[in-house]
């Protein structure tokens, strides 16, 4: 049993977060989240890749 326990932090938590990370930036959940969970080196690369949220501040030009 603690070894299923074990396992499930050790690929879900990764999973979870890379879940997280993608729907906010408008990606596929379940494609990255399954990636994540699987090669959590997805999630540094899920954190590189950003969507602008805010409009850019500074002098506008008509």
């Amino acid at each position: 049993m603690n070894e299923l326990i074990f396992m499930l932090l050790f690929f879900g938590t990764p999973g979870i977060i890379g879940f997280v990370m993608a729907k906010r930036r408008g990606k596929n959940p379940f494609l990255w989240g399954v990636l994540c969970g699987v090669l959590p080196f997805f999630l540094m690369v899920l954190k590189m890749q950003f969507k602008l949220l805010d409009k850019p501040k500074g002098p506008q030009s008509p």
